[in-house]
């Protein structure tokens, strides 16, 4: 599927001053095999004027990304996809049983949730979800974050179904969201910089964030012959969700990872 996106926002205005930003990346095209083109030298990417964004990525399958301002809030991207959710709503569920717990979490949750994230253990994953209620954990996650367009899979919480700009609230509910103190969320996303490293790919490869040591929590599955790939990263003032599905040719989550390393390099690799 041949994807072009040119995403114009022209303003967003907060009090008497624009709270918008200015984005704007060479057009790169990049071969279905192979969706990383070589890349412009990394620059600082400052809030400014309005938005240009420019994305072009050849995909063999579906996907759609978004990337948020956390501190005005405005969002860009593109795609209808709305992807299962796998590891990423991980993030979630430490959320909600640190907001929970914290103030009486004992040392055996605390390495749980540790390995649920550093690690992306799917058993601690699952312990804690039925801990919080199961599938009411998920409603509350929509409720709590905001989420426009997720769907709750009954039972099963990596079967959770969102888009690119909902996972980007998600990405917010976790910097900002209700309920944790500020060392139990800065624990959280220390967790998330420091996952390990076969687990922090996609975004963070992309040479315009070298330095920048984003916070993540990717996801990924094979459903029979299609991946479900999902890449949500963090860092400064930024929020960026690249969501991929497409079938297996061999390559497994690697073509999923290519893409949003891809998309955050467009993103953020112009030249000043």
């Amino acid at each position: 599927m041949r994807i072009l996106v040119n995403v114009v926002l022209v303003g967003v205005v907060v009090g008497s001053l624009a709270a918008a930003f200015f984005l704007r990346s060479p057009r790169v095209t990049a071969a279905a095999g192979n969706p990383v083109s070589p890349a412009p030298p990394p620059s600082t990417w400052r809030p400014a004027g309005p938005v240009d964004a420019k994305v072009v990525v050849d995909v063999r399958g579906e996907w759609s990304w978004a990337l948020r301002e956390l501190d005005t809030g405005v969002v860009v991207g593109d795609g209808s996809l709305r992807n299962t959710t796998e590891s990423m709503i991980k993030t979630w569920l430490a959320v909600d049983f640190l907001a929970a717990r914290e103030s009486r979490i004992s040392a055996a949750d605390e390495t749980r949730l540790t390995r649920m994230i550093r690690a992306s253990d799917d058993h601690a994953a699952q312990t804690l979800y039925l801990r919080l209620g199961g599938d009411a954990s998920i409603t509350r996650m929509i409720r709590t974050c905001g989420l426009r367009d997720t769907r709750v899979h009954p039972d099963w919480w990596s079967k959770t179904t969102m888009p690119a700009t909902d996972a980007t609230l998600l990405g917010q509910c976790v910097v900002r969201g209700p309920g944790l103190s500020a060392q139990w969320r800065s624990k959280l996303l220390e967790l998330m910089r420091s996952v390990e490293p076969g687990d922090a790919f996609g975004i963070p490869e992309a040479p315009a964030l070298a330095g920048r040591h984003p916070a993540v929590k990717n996801g990924w599955t094979r459903h029979g012959s299609w991946w479900a790939v999902n890449c949500l990263a963090i860092w400064d003032h930024w929020v960026l969700a690249v969501m991929v599905h497409y079938p297996d040719q061999g390559d497994e989550h690697r073509y999923g990872a290519a893409v949003c390393k891809t998309v955050a390099q467009q993103l953020f690799g112009r030249t000043a």
